[in-house]
């Protein structure tokens, strides 16, 4: 029973490294990104996030990358407004 119990906090805890580095990979690549490219890269997150579970998109992507959810939105409105030409 001790040797599972040690497994699955091992397990654990190279989960949480693994997403403690894409989370600061993801910052990074935002960081270096440009206005439009900063829309297109969230509103490209969001919709991946979206294929996993629908509920709770935004809020994943904006605790990913350390922005308010707020800004996610903005984000995403302006991307649907390039796609539209406004």
């Amino acid at each position: 029973m001790s040797i599972m119990l040690e497994s699955f906090r091992a397990t654990t805890a190279e989960i949480q490294a693994m997403k403690a580095q894409q989370k600061g990979q993801a910052i990074a690549i935002y960081n270096g990104m440009t206005g439009g490219g900063k829309s297109r890269y969230v509103s490209k997150l969001v919709e991946i996030e979206a294929a996993q579970e629908p509920r709770g998109a935004q809020s994943r992507v904006a605790d990913m990358l350390d922005l308010s959810e707020g800004r996610i939105s903005q984000l995403l409105t302006s991307e649907k407004n390039r796609k539209n030409g406004r």
